[in-house]
Order: structure tokens, then C-alpha cells, then sequence
């Protein structure tokens, strides 16, 4: 009687949990976008722009709420991304969310306000710490973002994420076939070594018999029913040579080759096989793509240099004010130069994106295309 009422008070503590996250990570949500309001409020007033000209009373006043309203953003931040993090903590691909967040506070943000917003040619203004407010929320959705980003890679890799990645009702061969406990599974084997293979077909199989693959011969126990006929009927291992079964394989003449390559598409062993194939080739494919990051990092930072010095050049090109561009710490390639923190950190978010787009064009062909 005790474990039930046990597992009963856990999913209430479960679900009581989720719900208080749940309303920290709402509450918190909007108390960041009312300081990120407040922020662009005094900005776009000009207010924080023609800070030096206030009286000194109120100077201090207008200092001392953007102060203010940079903290409430910082710890607003902090507990949204928290709470979120551990509301959504197995869906990994949260973390492209809160990369895409991070650039936005630290670095969009920072761009709109300084070429957007109404800027004193040569006065002191609050300006820096508007952006310092931003830059420094933008960093702690950084932190979710690539931890969630690599797990995702990681999922991938490991095909946590692929364990049930064909649907089995959409199969056409083979849905209801359960797997097999036998000592002959082997990674990456032939269709007889795969654990969707049945002894009681197998010990009479003429596949099996002439040490094939189904999808090389294009027939077998699951799609042609003359293989499992041929294999009940004990007509499957005439002699001890395996190059001597291959001619008891019956094959289908009225296929062509494409028909036959899309039975194996709709076959539960062949795509079981491709999720084989793909735990072999994505971790290749991340070395690889990890090694040409590392290998031509010099090269990717003075790249991401001229790309941002492009950027700057687009905004000021069509921001409206002339004295924008003379506003140097606050563009984004002065904002990368001046820490390799920040540099690297964008590099290092493009090679996890990087990763991430090479490891779907892999999924396409193996999953999709299934070569």
C-alpha cells in the first residue's frame, strides 16, 4: 500500500515542481522585457543620450534607475533561463533559442541602440551602461545555449535522439517484427547478423546461406514472400559452400532496381542499419568539422573581423544619423577586438551551428535519401 501513495505524493511533487518553474520562469520573462523597455524608454527619450546636460539631482536620479533596471534585467535573465532550462532540459534543441537570445541582447541590441537611437556628438551619457546591461544578459543566455546546443550534437551522435527515428507504422516491411536476442548481432552486420532477424527463417534462409546481404541481392525475408517460403520449406543450405547457395537465391525479375531499392527503404533491418551507419559517420564528421574549425582559427578570426566590419559598414551606411559611426567601443567588431572572450565565443557559436547543419545534411542522406 505504501508505494503507490509513494509514487502518488512524487508526481505530485513532479508536477507541483514544473508549475512554480513554470511561474518563475513567466514572472521572470516579463520582468526582463519591462527593464529591456524601461532601457530603450530612455534611450530612444533621449534621455539617457543627454544625461550630462540634467541638473546633478537629477543625474544621479537617471543613473541611478538605469542601474536599477540593468540589475532587474540581469537577475530577471538569470531566473528565466534557469527556470526554463530545467522546464525544457531533454529538449536540447532549446538551445538554438537561447543562442539566438544571446545574440540578440549582446549584440543586436547593443547595434540598434547606438545606430538607431538619438546620440549627443560629444557629450558623456549613459549609453555604456545601457549596452554593458544588454551584453551581460545576452552572456547568460549564452551559457544554456551552448550547453543545450552540444547536447544536442551529442544526442545525435550517440542517436539518443534517432533511437525510434522510423516510425514503424509507415514501414512497409517488417513493422510488427520484434527484435531478436541472439549471440549473431553485430554492429554494422549483414541482414543476418541484425537483430530483426528470425531464427526460424534464418537456419533455412538462402541469404543466410550464401553469407549475402538482402539489400545487395535486393530480396529477402522481409519484403520477397519466395525467400520465406523457400526457407520453410528447408530448401535454403544444399551445400556447405556459401558460393554455391548464391544460385538458390531467388530473385525477382519483374522488379527493376529502383523498385527494389524502395522495399529496402521500407524495410525495418535496412533502416536499423542506417541508424548503425549513422553512429559511425557523425562522430567522423564532427572530428572532422572540429579539426578544419581549429585548424584555420587564425584564419576564422580575422574572417569574422571583416565580416563584422561589414556589418558595421551596412548599419552605418543607412543609419540616419551622421555621428553613429563615430561611436567606435560600441560597434560589433570593436566589441569583439577588445576581449577574446567575446571573439572566441563567437567563433565558437558558429562552429557548434556549424556542426549541428553538417550532422542534419548527414541525417538527410541517411535518413532521407538513405544511401
Amino acid at each position: 500500500m505504501g508505494r503507490p501513495v509513494r509514487s502518488f505524493r512524487a508526481r505530485k511533487a513532479a508536477e507541483l515542481l514544473q508549475d512554480v518553474l513554470q511561474l518563475i520562469g513567466i514572472v521572470s520573462a516579463a520582468g526582463a522585457v519591462l527593464a529591456i523597455g524601461y532601457l530603450l524608454w530612455g534611450v530612444f527619450s533621449g534621455m539617457v543620450g543627454s544625461w550630462a546636460t540634467l541638473p546633478q539631482a537629477e543625474r544621479l536620479r537617471v543613473e541611478q534607475n538605469v542601474v536599477l533596471a540593468g540589475r532587474l534585467l540581469l537577475v530577471a535573465t538569470a531566473a528565466a533561463a534557469a527556470s526554463f532550462t530545467l522546464l525544457y532540459i531533454q529538449e536540447t534543441s532549446i538551445g538554438y533559442l537561447f543562442l539566438g537570445l544571446a545574440a540578440l541582447l549582446a549584440l543586436g541590441m547593443p547595434l540598434g541602440v547606438v545606430h538607431l537611437a538619438p546620440q549627443p556628438a560629444r557629450e558623456a551619457s549613459l549609453m555604456p551602461l545601457v549596452v554593458t546591461a544588454f551584453q551581460q544578459a545576452g552572456l547568460l543566455c549564452l551559457v544554456p545555449g551552448i550547453i543545450f546546443a552540444v547536447l544536442d550534437v551529442w544526442t545525435r551522435v550517440t542517436s539518443g535522439y534517432f533511437k525510434e527515428m522510423f516510425s514503424r507504422a509507415s514501414l512497409q516491411y517488417g513493422a510488427n517484427v520484434q527484435r531478436e536476442s541472439q549471440p549473431t548481432n553485430r554492429f554494422l552486420g549483414k541482414c543476418w547478423q541484425l537483430p530483426f532477424c528470425r531464427p526460424s527463417i534464418r537456419k533455412s534462409c538462402p541469404i543466410y546461406h550464401a553469407r549475402r546481404a538482402c539489400w545487395r541481392e535486393g530480396v529477402g525475408c522481409m519484403c520477397e514472400e519466395r525467400v520465406i517460403l523457400q526457407a520453410l520449406e528447408g530448401r535454403g543450405a544444399p551445400s556447405s559452400d556459401p558460393r554455391q547457395n548464391v544460385r538458390f537465391i531467388p530473385y525477382n525479375r519483374s522488379l527493376s532496381k529502383e523498385e527494389k531499392q524502395e522495399r529496402c527503404r521500407n524495410c525495418i533491418i535496412y533502416n536499423y542499419r542506417q541508424q548503425q551507419k549513422y553512429q559511425v559517420v557523425a562522430p567522423i564528421v564532427i572530428v572532422a568539422a572540429m579539426g578544419i574549425v581549429a585548424h584555420y582559427a587564425h584564419e576564422a578570426q580575422q574572417l569574422l573581423y571583416k565580416a563584422l566590419q561589414v556589418v558595421d559598414g551596412v548599419v552605418a551606411r543607412f543609419a540616419f544619423l551622421p555621428s553613429s559611426g563615430e561611436v567606435q567601443f560600441m560597434k560589433i567588431e570593436s566589441l569583439a577586438r577588445s576581449s577574446e572572450f567575446v571573439t572566441w565565443m563567437m567563433i565558437g557559436i558558429i562552429a557548434v551551428m556549424f556542426v549541428s547543419y553538417i550532422l542534419r545534411v548527414v541525417e538527410y542522406f541517411i535518413f532521407q535519401l538513405k544511401v
